[in-house]
């Protein structure tokens, strides 16, 4: 998560790092770029990523090499990167925040994600999925409403509903009373 993470970690965590090339540096470290070598790198809110840090991504792309901090060699490596943003990268462009130069590198296949209130019969087993893994139950009214439901804020808002339910409504059937909890 390219917004997830401070701008002189996220650095490290990418390309990696040699023991001593920073403070607090106490011993060498794989970036994700050599982890998933001959893999796919998932660049989560790509928007966020520091101006600096997009260069050395192109470089990255571009080269197929990363150079870990501290460290005077490249590493080779062989990675798909997958990129995702809700920001629309053609206005950081235009304000200057992203560079175009990535946009084009980055911009193979763009694929759209229609939001999920275009998405109804993705509700069901995304509830279904997330009601597993945080152990909640909705009754099939409960279900029928949570289906009807907008969800303006996507898929995040759906996993967080479930996850307020079991925190509000722990090892008990959540219904129509309980939902006007939530």
């Amino acid at each position: 998560n390219c917004g997830g993470l401070p701008p002189n970690l996220i650095e490290s965590r990418l390309f990696g790092h040699k023991k001593g090339g920073f403070t607090g540096a106490v011993s060498d470290r794989q970036g994700l770029f050599s982890v998933a070598d001959g893999g796919t790198v998932f660049l989560d809110e790509i928007g966020d990523m520091p101006l600096n840090l997009q260069a050395k991504l192109l470089r990255v792309l571009e080269n197929r090499e990363v150079k870990p901090l501290g460290s005077d060699n490249n590493i080779s490596v062989d990675v798909r990167v997958i990129a995702a943003s809700h920001k629309d990268l053609k206005e950081l462009i235009a304000e200057g925040k992203f560079r175009l130069d990535l946009y084009y590198r980055l911009n193979i296949i763009k694929y759209t994600i229609p939001a999920l209130r275009n998405r109804k019969e993705d509700i069901t087993p995304l509830l279904f999925q997330f009601s597993k893994e945080y152990r909640v139950h909705f009754l099939q009214e409960a279900v029928i409403d949570i289906q009807n439901h907008n969800w303006p804020g996507n898929i995040r808002e759906l996993k967080n509903f479930v996850r307020r339910a079991a925190a509000i409504f722990p090892h008990l059937p959540i219904g129509r009373d309980e939902l006007s909890q939530l």
